[in-house]
């Protein structure tokens, strides 16, 4: 990480066009930098803010804006700014990687907003300044509502429909935000989006289980590893779902107190959802490990399943690196880091002070889960600020979204926990994809996911 000579409070703002719909739309991308302090007030780094704001297309009080940011920790927003719903979009790979125009841009819906949280993308450190007190969850959170306040600030849009969209981590975040939000008696946003999401009380012998498995079986469907039976994912998706939360549950509770008979009927039936010997799931007390899992489902090929797009296969003898670098399906920040500073400083005249830093570990490596919010990444919980803001503004909004063949955030964990926090199911519109951890990267359901935002953005009702 390299860090900036000094705390630079730049605003370039370029005009541009786009066809969306059928439409052109002209916008101005601005793209921002603001020194955020640490806690003694010193200037400790300067984020930086990716903006596209249409032209014409309604009154800047009533028009919503976008705040959007990928997770991690660590994690800067190019995934989601160039690979998903910014106005441009990487495409091709390797020699061929290149930009072109997005049609999946949620510009006609909405303006948009990437921050890349401190210590990621081009939001770096001020050389000499202690940053550490932002790679923390409550530093991160206070540090991204300080960011979008200045931003609507500057722009002239605090009365706009607000919109926070994470992912992965990025959810967490959303949560955080709305903790640290309601915890000052601030308004809170208009609507959140998390795809993908991350929110906790999904851990221990039974919970991971229970929400575990129904990907691990759209994952077998997938690979052809059971008799389908005619049914598509979604269906077989559901039918474990189903299982996961009568007999499975039930049995996981009961432990060694499961009548033998029975723990073998259980076994039967699980290896008919994902693929496994009836045997071995029986040895293991019907617990079945993710890596266990991703290593044995081809096990007999010689092959392991990705973790964040399990439909990705690598060689095991090819995988005998330490966790995260063992995921045949985890680029780790080689989204084209190189185009992304291309465009920045061609096309929106961004001159970047060092590399552009797509994902940076070091954060991950050394985030602050205290201060209130569990001491780890597996005692944190955040749907039940989820919940509580839900409850204390019956207009606020929810969309959840995630992918069949996620393995690191199973699609049903999110609404398990948001089931736990006591959120009803009519309060937020659920989503699943035929996807890994990042829906867009598949660009038929990334087609699917726009149209499905342009629909909760511009506030249309569609059933579940």
């Amino acid at each position: 990480m390299v860090p900036r000579e000094e705390a630079t409070s730049r605003v370039i703002a370029t005009d541009h066009a786009i066809v969306l719909g059928g439409k052109r739309i002209g916008y101005r991308a601005i793209v921002s930098e603001q020194p955020l302090p640490d806690p003694q007030g010193k200037p400790a780094v300067v984020a930086v803010t990716y903006a596209y704001v249409a032209e014409g297309l309604g009154d800047a009080d009533t028009r919503p804006v976008l705040f959007v940011f990928n997770g991690g920790p660590g994690a800067s927003s190019s995934p989601l700014h160039m690979h998903a719903f910014g106005p441009r979009r990487i495409v091709g790979g390797g020699a061929d990687m290149r930009l072109a125009d997005n049609p999946y841009s949620l510009l006609d819906v909405a303006d948009l907003v990437f921050i890349d949280p401190p210590g990621t993308g081009a939001s770096m450190p001020v050389d000499g300044a202690d940053a550490t007190s932002f790679w923390g969850v409550k530093g991160d959170a206070q540090a991204a509502i300080r960011i979008i306040d200045e931003w609507k600030r500057a722009n002239g849009r605090l009365a706009s429909p607000t919109v926070l969209v994470g992912e992965s981590y990025g959810t967490a975040r959303a949560a955080a935000m709305l903790n640290e939000l309601q915890s000052e008696e601030r308004p809170l946003p208009d609507a959140v989006v998390l795809l993908s999401p991350s929110l906790g009380w999904t851990d221990g012998p039974i919970l991971s289980q229970v929400t575990t498995l129904p990907t691990f079986a759209a994952v077998a469907w997938y690979h052809d590893a059971i008799d389908r039976r005619g049914r598509d994912v979604a269906a077989h998706f559901a039918a474990a779902r189903h299982f996961a939360e009568t007999d499975y549950v039930s049995a996981l509770a009961q432990g060694s107190r499961l009548p033998a008979d029975e723990r073998r009927r259980v076994a039967e039936k699980l290896s008919t959802l994902i693929g496994l010997p009836a045997n071995q799931i029986e040895e293991e007390r019907l617990r079945i490990g993710k890596l266990d899992f991703m290593l044995s489902l081809l096990g007999k090929r010689g092959l392991r399943t990705g973790q964040l797009d399990a439909r990705v296969t690598r060689s095991i003898e090819e995988s005998k690196l330490r966790p995260p670098f063992d995921d045949p399906s985890m680029s780790l920040g080689s989204d084209g880091p190189n185009v992304i500073e291309r465009y920045l400083t061609e096309e929106l005249g961004y001159s970047l002070p060092s590399a552009y830093r797509s994902l940076n570990l070091g954060i991950n490596f050394q985030w602050n889960w205290g201060e209130g919010y569990g001491g780890s990444y597996h005692a944190a919980t955040f749907a039940p600020y989820l919940a509580t803001a839900l409850e204390a503004d019956p207009s606020m909004r929810l969309f959840v979204a995630g992918g069949y063949y996620d393995i690191t955030t199973p699609v049903h964990a999110g609404p398990f926990a948001l089931d736990q926090a006591g959120v009803p199911r009519d309060r937020y519109v659920q989503r699943g994809y035929p996807a890994g951890h990042s829906i867009f990267e598949d660009e038929t359901q990334l087609a699917e996911l726009a149209a499905d935002l342009r629909t909760f953005v511009s506030g249309e009702t569609r059933s579940n």
